[in-house]
């Protein structure tokens, strides 16, 4: 890594912390603990008038036992922090900040936001509670190579639907919230950070590229992103779903499947087949390894009993909250796209990639010309590594 220009944290921020848990503890009666904090925002929402409820500002944080840690990581925190979802309200989401073994370097370790492809929509399919979902392998490479790591839950604590099935922006605004709350919660990171993106990651990752130095404020610095399994053509997919769709693999069916049970279902039950409203409900609960196992022989086409077309406003609304921006990228991106993957549809990503290197100069397309699936993933983790090194 190159020497990384220090920023030091302001004032505000770091007052930031002490503000919200003193709001929250006077908005839960006086009382904070630990699981009121993470499992019950509830009495929380309803006090929207308390200094500190703002995005970005830490509700609670605690610190995780060191048998939890992973083995790269010297230690780590939990911490439940205000974030806006799709219905434009605060709401309460968890996110967990790891710091790597060694001493920090001046200014503080860099941060990565760790974005994972999406596991689900209940609350057993997070990352702090399923580490499975957390992509344990890239956590444990980016702590190795000196980052410290930041891992949102995708979606709110309590909230009903999750935004990375639905709203690429919302995601996107989320993840930044995390940080904001995270160099608050550890004083040995530094304002500096980029986010590295995987499938319903990757599309966040591709969001901040355009937005997130405009979102971020005065207490970041924003250097990057790098977005992996580029989720190109969901929005084609989902929004021109008709009962004649074909089949296609097992992870892209789920992931369709927890887009439409990310809405709300008076707004898509119209259009669902039996088949469709059973595998919705079965999403409601089920983590994507359970989900994909119940899709098995499963068509697009048999999730719906007319075109979602036919609902002009469903279709709509699910082709602009799923498409990926081309252009307009603020910060440098690497976009990434291995060869061998069955959890998006490599032909639409590829031309996303060509479509969007085409229209800016700060975009790096990346490929793997290897028909070994394996080989593809380790080549693809050198050069991300090696791109996240370069922006520091």
């Amino acid at each position: 890594m190159s020497p990384r220009r220090p920023l030091p944290h302001s004032p505000r921020l770091r007052k930031s912390l002490a503000i919200a848990t003193a709001a929250a503890a006077v908005a839960a009666g006086g009382a904070l603990t630990a699981t009121h904090a993470f499992a019950d925002p509830e009495t929380t929402q309803s006090a929207q008038s308390v200094p500190g409820q703002t995005p970005g500002a830490v509700y609670v944080n605690q610190q995780l036992p060191q048998g939890s840690l992973p083995a790269a990581a010297a230690s780590g925190q939990r911490y439940s922090y205000w974030t806006t979802g799709v219905d434009d309200s605060l709401h309460l989401a968890i996110a967990t900040i790891l710091e790597p073994k060694g001493k920090a370097p001046a200014g503080g370790w860099p941060v990565v936001v760790n974005a994972p492809a999406g596991y689900g929509v209940a609350e057993n399919c997070n990352a702090s509670t399923t580490p499975a979902a957390s992509a344990r392998d890239t956590v444990a490479a980016l702590l190795r190579n000196g980052f410290a790591v930041i891992t949102p839950d995708y979606g709110m604590v309590g909230a009903g639907t999750s935004p990375q099935y639905l709203d690429h922006a919302v995601t996107a605004r989320n993840l930044l919230d995390a940080v904001l709350a995270g160099v608050v919660v550890d004083g040995s990171v530094a304002p500096q950070w980029a986010v590295l993106g995987e499938a319903q990651g990757a599309a966040a990752a591709i969001e901040l590229a355009r937005k997130g130095t405009q979102w971020q404020g005065d207490d970041l610095d924003f250097q990057g992103a790098v977005a992996t399994s580029i989720p190109a053509g969901i929005d084609v997919l989902v929004s021109g779903l008709t009962p004649t769709s074909p089949a296609v693999s097992e992870s892209i069916t789920a992931d369709v499947i927890y887009a439409l049970a990310s809405l709300e279902a008076a707004d898509v039950a119209s259009v669902l087949s039996p088949t469709g409203k059973q595998l919705v409900a079965k999403a409601q609960t089920m983590c994507a390894p359970a989900l994909r196992s119940a899709v098995k022989g499963v068509a697009l086409g048999d999730l719906v009993s007319k075109s979602v077309a036919s609902s002009p406003k469903l279709a709509a609304s699910l082709k602009r909250s799923l498409a990926l921006s081309r252009n307009g990228f603020s910060r440098p991106l690497m976009l990434s796209q291995t060869l061998q993957n069955d959890a998006n549809q490599v032909h639409e990503a590829l031309r996303f990639l060509a479509d969007a290197q085409l229209s800016s100069n700060k975009v790096t397309s990346k490929t793997y010309f290897t028909p070994d699936a394996a080989d593809g993933a380790r080549q693809e983790r050198t050069a991300v590594l090696g791109y996240l090194d370069d922006l520091f």
